[in-house]
């Protein structure tokens, strides 16, 4: 399954813009990595700003800043450390702080999308400027 997993990640790289610096992973690439199955995409942003402008289409909103964040992060990729992972948040700061989190806590293909769902200058448009799909928040019944 390794070799598998790692075959899909080299595969996409070259199907992938050049990456501005090991880690970082433009947001239409990462949509195009989602589409293939290749890539679990968290959104480490606020149940609030999830409200305002939904989560990257067939990502898992998982706040940074729960106590449970890297617990949640193993859940979503099935417990495979190895699985690739990206992280994103508003425009940036967070998912830095993320992409650290999990590799310390041993998640081996760890990339941030820098740019965000709002955009960062240079970075990338972010998200949503790119016109890349979304789903709602639906929070939670409690």
């Amino acid at each position: 399954m390794r070799f598998l997993t790692g075959a899909l990640l080299a595969a996409s790289f070259m199907t992938t813009p050049a990456f501005a610096e090991p880690g970082d992973l433009p947001a239409d690439s990462a949509w195009q990595m989602v589409q293939r199955g290749e890539i679990v995409v968290l959104d480490v942003r606020t149940p609030s700003e999830w409200a305002m402008t939904g989560l990257p289409r067939d990502s898992h909103g998982i706040n940074v800043k729960d106590r449970d964040f890297v617990a949640q992060a193993r859940g979503a990729v099935l417990g495979d450390l190895d699985h690739p992972i990206a992280v994103i948040c508003r425009t940036g700061q967070r998912s830095s702080e993320a992409a650290s989190v999990l590799e310390k806590a041993g998640f081996t293909h760890v990339f941030d999308i820098k740019e965000g769902m709002l955009g960062k200058e240079g970075a990338g448009d972010g998200w949503l400027k790119r016109g890349l799909p979304t789903d709602p928040f639906i929070p939670p019944y409690n």
